[in-house]
């Protein structure tokens, strides 16, 4: 099997017959002929245009060799990559093998994900100072409309601490709220537009587009919970304060 933009650059489809030309261990040349079975594409370009598959035993005998060189272990979760590089490193004696996780080997993997956790952490801190002022602003109006009402809970032996407790209270009450329709209405949403699908083009490195979705888990999920819980309880410590620190009789003839 030939890989995409090698057979079209060989001008070969599937049943047509090459010759494969290698050097082999010994540093001889050695040549076999076989037939075009058919044509794969993976998500990069550069090794479709110059990738071939064929039996382990035919590329034996094509290299003239009995073993490997190499073994790939593939893993139906990717989360157990960490593990099994482990348990191999254990039980593969050292001196014969080298256990090598694919991240070592993925150099473009890896400084994509970086970039991307570095965009996803600047729109946390976007989002976290836009839910700061916004809070804020609506608790402090919040303490304004209600300075008569606090006065006078003051005045009849309502504890400082515990206006300025109410007040966060109220400020947790919004946040978990805000963050429980948030997730929920982000899940809902996500699912909806997972089920039409997102069509994207051809990624860099890549000769087809592809159809996306939305993945939303369970970490993403608490995330965002958190996210909207701490800064809202955080915007909500200042016009609480403000509210415990009144002067009682100000307060009273606030609107007087």
């Amino acid at each position: 099997m030939l890989g995409e933009g090698l057979a079209k650059n060989l001008g070969v489809e599937p049943g047509d017959d090459i010759v494969l030309l290698v050097t082999t261990a010994s540093g001889g040349p050695n040549a076999i002929e076989i037939k075009v079975a058919g044509i794969f594409f993976t998500a990069s370009k550069e090794f479709d245009d110059n990738a071939l598959r064929l039996p382990i035993e035919l590329a034996r005998k094509l290299m003239r060799v009995d073993g490997a060189t190499s073994w790939v272990v593939l893993l139906d979760r990717t989360e157990q990559t960490k593990a099994t590089v482990e348990h191999l490193r254990e039980v593969l004696p050292t001196e014969s093998f080298q256990v090598i996780p694919w991240t070592d080997l993925a150099d473009f993997y890896n400084k994509t994900v970086l970039l991307y956790s570095k965009q996803i952490n600047l729109m946390k801190y976007i989002i976290a100072t836009l839910i700061l002022l916004t809070i804020s602003n609506t608790q402090t109006m919040s303490v304004l409309e209600r300075t008569t009402e606090i006065g006078t809970i003051m005045a009849i032996g309502q504890r400082r601490s515990r206006v300025l407790s109410t007040f966060l209270v109220e400020g947790v009450l919004i946040g978990v709220i805000g963050g429980v329709v948030g997730v929920s209405a982000g899940w809902l949403l996500a699912t909806i537009i997972s089920v039409v699908g997102i069509p994207m083009p051809p990624a860099p490195g890549m000769t087809t587009g592809f159809t996306a979705e939305i993945l939303v888990t369970s970490g993403m999920a608490i995330d965002a919970f958190v996210l909207a819980l701490v800064t809202t309880l955080l915007a909500s410590t200042l016009p609480a304060g403000r509210a415990s620190r009144m002067n009682i009789v100000d307060a009273l003839r606030f609107n007087q």
